[in-house]
């Protein structure tokens, strides 16, 4: 990605109801100005990983944006600690979800979903789902529920079905999962 690219994808941003940006991106200066770039492009955003790094929020005001972060990007987004403890942690997620006008997903051993308002808590998924690409499948799949429901309820259900598909996924292959084993699942979740 970087600043050149900007006009083809202008096209592309308005022709889709949602953008997922961040996967395998990069740290580059470049590829951050792309970013800045394209987010006020944007209605519909769900950010993860690389995108991360250098978002400057609140979003813009025509931007609703799903953050997907793992400990330690949030720990990079707040310039703080996450803490331990699930309670403390969840008042941290709310608070931050709150004052930059966001719906954040807090990966972990329990996903933490707030928006500011509401928390919720998801307790599906496993231990053998923190192998990288498992949490680009989350960024998919809540993005493609956010193009069809409100950014909160695709957040929760996203968590869930990830989490889910995730657990089948683990009775299966064990600790030697790979994110594409969680895709084969996801179908399955969704129609259950």
């Amino acid at each position: 990605l970087h600043t050149n690219d900007i006009e083809i994808l202008k096209d592309l941003i308005h022709a889709h109801d949602v953008v997922v940006i961040g996967m395998g991106l990069g740290n580059e200066e470049t590829i951050h100005q792309a970013i800045h770039q394209i987010l006020p492009l944007c209605k519909k955003v769900v950010a993860d990983a690389d995108a991360l790094n250098e978002l400057q929020l609140p979003p813009p005001e025509n931007c609703e944006m799903i953050l997907t972060p793992h400990p330690g990007e949030f720990a990079r987004l707040t310039g703080k600690e996450v803490e331990k403890e699930l309670p403390a942690r969840a008042k941290m997620l709310h608070d931050f979800s709150r004052e930059n006008k966001v719906i954040t997903i807090l990966k972990g051993k329990t996903d933490i979903i707030s928006d500011g308002k509401y928390i919720r808590q998801n307790y599906s998924g496993n231990a053998g789902m923190s192998v990288g690409g498992t949490g680009d499948v989350l960024a998919g799949i809540v993005g493609a529920l956010f193009c069809r429901t409100d950014a909160f309820n695709a957040a929760c259900c996203g968590a869930f079905v990830n989490g889910e598909a995730g657990d089948v996924a683990f009775a299966k292959k064990g600790y030697g999962l790979l994110a594409t084993d969680v895709i084969e699942h996801i179908t399955d979740i969704m129609r259950q």
